[in-house]
């Protein structure tokens, strides 16, 4: 955003990007994870995206310990569209922590499309919860299923 490259020669006009970075509230450790979120706000960052949230008091509780220093915080937001994708969210995707409640509840529709229904109801939840802790969200089109990220974040408008 200087004009410069690594070797701090001019390369021409600065430029003006906003700078984001990942965020990872559900690290196994957090302070090594504070420490990386100081770097790199210290690096020019601007602004944050967390990994899918599905546990507020998870970030709730990051949130207290971490000072994000005036970043913006965007918070990731993942509609699940099935029990499968909810399990394999838990067990196979690092950072994501989708607590035992979502699966037990993504668990008790039969169906696709109730569990479909379900994920996205979830969503809407996790929208709503994040509202007052975020600048934003950021909502996943899962599997590039894109009108189910914008039947989420339609219920911002409600």
């Amino acid at each position: 955003n200087h004009g410069m490259d690594v070797g701090e020669k001019r390369i021409g006009e600065p430029t003006a990007f906003f700078t984001g970075v990942g965020l990872d509230p559900n690290s196994i450790n957090p302070e090594k994870e504070i420490d990386r979120l100081r770097a790199k706000r210290e690096a020019g960052a601007e602004f944050v995206i967390t990994q899918p949230v599905f546990d507020i008091p998870s970030l709730e509780t990051f949130l207290e310990k971490a000072d994000h220093g005036g970043l913006y915080l965007i918070a990731g937001i993942w509609p699940l569209v099935s029990l499968r994708n909810a399990e394999f969210m838990k067990n196979e995707v690092p950072g994501v922590y989708v607590p035992d409640a979502v699966i037990s509840y993504m668990a008790k529709y039969d169906t696709k499309e109730d569990q479909l229904k379900a994920g996205l109801e979830i969503a809407r939840m996790m929208v709503d919860a994040v509202k007052p802790l975020a600048s934003g969200i950021q909502v996943s089109a899962p599997f590039g299923k894109y009108r189910l990220a914008i039947d989420v974040a339609d219920s911002l408008l409600q």
